[in-house]
């Protein structure tokens, strides 16, 4: 099952700071999830740092349209940390 999303921070160019319910939290660089038509706006620290949490879509949005699947950022944070704790 997929953790709720709580909250999120923009941080350095195209990484955010997530966290979710059940505890995990972690940054992920998003820059590869990001169409490259989307990419224009978002290098505007200004409207990086404007995203907020679409809870009703489990989305985290910007006023630009970019959107991406909180769950998916979930399922990438999860797998960061296993490779991490396993040394791989």
């Amino acid at each position: 099952m997929i953790s709720r999303l709580i909250a999120a921070w923009p941080l350095e160019r195209y990484q955010l700071w997530l966290t979710y319910a059940d505890g995990t939290e972690g940054a992920i660089d998003i820059e590869e999830q990001l169409a490259p038509w989307s990419l224009e706006t978002l290098r505007d620290v200004r409207e990086f740092r404007k995203l907020r949490i679409d809870r009703s879509r489990s989305l985290i949005v910007w006023p630009s349209g970019v959107d991406l699947d909180a769950r998916r950022l979930y399922q990438k944070i999860k797998k960061q940390r296993f490779l991490k704790n396993t040394g791989r």
